[in-house]
């Protein structure tokens, strides 16, 4: 998980087919500003080798979240800001399950398809199949915190420390149905992702395209927004406990403030 106190843009000029082009590239650090900028010239050093032919430059890069960083809990968790401006807790280590859909059922599914109204809500097919997935033999060390949210469910799992790239975590999300864009970003970025404040459209609230680093000008106009969004999302939850599924871990201090900041036992509206 690579998320940084310390940003900069560079505009660097690179060759491409014989041209030179100017292009602009991102360094983190937490160290300091310039060591970030250390770090800006040594990737545009390797987008330059990459477009010379070099192979396997980028094969196992784990992506930077170029995102605010708001509060690290520790050196496995840290909370950051999206780019429409929500809170994000980013766990290294603490599995979650993001699921907009129940499992398809197959022939029986598709069947339902036809019917003039379906036996229950896509909500309450996506619990059952994580009461299903959950009770199955290989997951019985675990322990499933389950939790609606707008548009599906989101799971946290506990009873291990699991690897965004591990094959195991892999087929689990696979198969609980996670998200596929979600899991593939999970890997990439060497992290699992939990948004912990709504988004801004669902609480009819204009969005605003948060850039980060923070352009000269931007940061009055976005303050002024941002106390709009968070006082009105004061009456918003993002998710809402609904229950806990095979073996209990207890509550670590990463699942505590995701619990707190996303207002899951506040019986709000979800956004």
């Amino acid at each position: 998980m690579r998320i940084f106190q310390h940003w900069v843009t560079e505009k660097v000029r690179i060759s491409i087919a014989g041209e030179m082009k100017e292009i602009r590239v991102y360094g983190g650090s937490n160290v300091s500003l310039d060591d970030a900028t250390s770090k800006a010239r040594q990737k545009a050093e390797l987008i330059q080798r990459k477009i010379n032919g070099e192979e396997n430059l980028f094969e196992d890069y784990e992506v930077e979240i170029r995102e605010e960083l708001v509060r690290r809990l520790d050196d496995k968790n840290a909370i950051t800001r999206n780019r429409y401006g929500a809170q994000v807790l980013n766990a290294e280590n603490l599995l979650i399950l993001d699921i907009d859909q129940p499992k398809s059922a197959g022939l029986a599914g598709l069947f339902n398809l036809f019917k003039k109204k379906a036996p229950e809500s896509e909500k309450e097919k996506i619990f059952a199949m994580i009461r299903e997935k959950a009770a199955k033999s290989e997951y019985a060390d675990f322990g499933f915190r389950v939790y609606e949210t707008f548009q599906g469910a989101r799971v946290i799992v506990t009873g291990r420390d699991f690897d965004a790239r591990d094959s195991f975590t892999k087929a689990l999300m696979k198969d609980f149905n996670t998200d596929p864009l979600y899991a593939a970003i999970c890997a990439r970025q060497g992290c699992f992702r939990a948004r912990l404040t709504p988004k801004p459209y669902r609480m009819k609230l204009k969005g605003y395209r948060v850039k980060y680093p923070r352009e000269a000008g931007d940061d009055a106009q976005f303050q002024n927004w941002l106390q709009t969004y968070e006082r009105i999302s004061r009456d918003f939850s993002v998710c809402r406990f609904v229950e806990l599924l095979g073996r209990s871990y207890g509550m670590s201090a990463a699942i505590r403030l995701h619990d707190d900041l996303s207002g899951a036992g506040a019986r709000l509206p979800l956004a």
